[in-house]
């Protein structure tokens, strides 16, 4: 039988590409490399540039998935190194704004904090026992995402594109959060009831953003 593409076997372990390695994990190959970037899967690199991972590494994962307790945290790590990982690949979805370029290197960095916290509230939403310990976590990712929208608006910010970027980070941290669930060996409904709360706190997100713009004052006109 001919080994498969990518498939290599040496020294008596099996290394396998990065599709064959996130087929068995049942995740895509974007979140594996991923994974792999943040040292959560360790990986070699070939010398033409591709990532090999050891079956028995990849087997091991999945046994611990199989055995996670998951009455703790939805993802098996705690919401602020997950947090920190989320924030850290939607981090460039944001940077391409055109009306980022505008902003002064303050605002920039008051926005990289909103993000931040949006994305600390978010998980928070998400993984919370309970409505008022929801409710407390998303609230401060609410009021990250009305800054998002005053400084669009102090900027002449498109609202339709800086709502299509929210759109994109739902899309993104959906995604993760599927992954995450796979990889804790949730079962369907818990990880669905988790799914369906992530585009929920997205919704409210999105919702603050527009009143904000909406509400905030045009930018100031200075006369010559």
């Amino acid at each position: 039988m001919s080994t498969p593409r990518h498939h290599v076997v040496e020294d008596h372990e099996v290394w396998l590409g990065v599709q064959e390695a996130s087929d068995m994990l049942g995740v895509s190959p974007a979140t594996l490399r991923r994974w792999s970037a943040a040292g959560k899967v360790r990986a070699f690199t070939t010398p033409g540039g591709h990532r090999r991972y050891a079956e028995t590494t990849i087997r091991q994962l999945l046994g611990r998935a199989a055995g996670t307790d998951a009455s703790g945290s939805a993802w098996g790590e705690s919401v602020d190194r997950a947090a920190w990982l989320l924030h850290e690949q939607l981090a460039p979805v944001c940077g391409v704004l055109s009306w980022i370029q505008r902003t002064t290197p303050d605002e920039r960095q008051i926005l990289g904090l909103a993000g931040r916290s949006m994305v600390h509230g978010l998980l928070g939403y998400v993984d919370g026992r309970s409505d008022p310990e929801c409710e407390a976590a998303i609230r401060p990712a609410i009021e990250a995402a009305a800054v998002h929208g005053r400084i669009a608006a102090r900027h002449h910010g498109d609202l339709g594109e800086t709502v299509e970027t929210f759109h994109r980070i739902r899309g993104a941290v959906v995604d993760d959060l599927a992954a995450r669930a796979c990889l804790a060996g949730l079962d369907t409904p818990r990880a669905t009831r988790l799914m369906a709360r992530a585009n929920d706190g997205v919704d409210r997100l999105i919702v603050a953003l527009v009143d904000a713009h909406a509400a905030a004052p045009g930018p100031v006109v200075r006369s010559s």
